[in-house]
């Protein structure tokens, strides 16, 4: 399967904070660049969403809430 990357904007609902984050494949990820993998627990819980949704996902610093804002193809 090809997998088309995503450029997500979200809102961290806890601070209040624009994140952005491109949703990429495993081998393409790199966190530090706001790169993550579609098989990584924020991105697994985004595939599928659209704006206006919130999702909660696991991050070693415990579960963030986040708002799904934009999302280009």
């Amino acid at each position: 399967a090809v997998f088309n990357p995503t450029y997500d904007t979200l809102i961290d609902v806890e601070f209040d904070e624009e994140i952005h984050y491109n949703i990429v494949g495993s081998t393409e990820a790199d966190p530090s660049n706001g790169k993550i993998s579609d098989e990584s627990p924020v991105g697994s819980a985004l595939l599928g969403k659209k704006v206006g949704d919130v999702v909660e996902a696991p991050t070693p610093a415990g579960t963030i809430e986040l708002k799904v804002v934009e999302i280009n193809k």
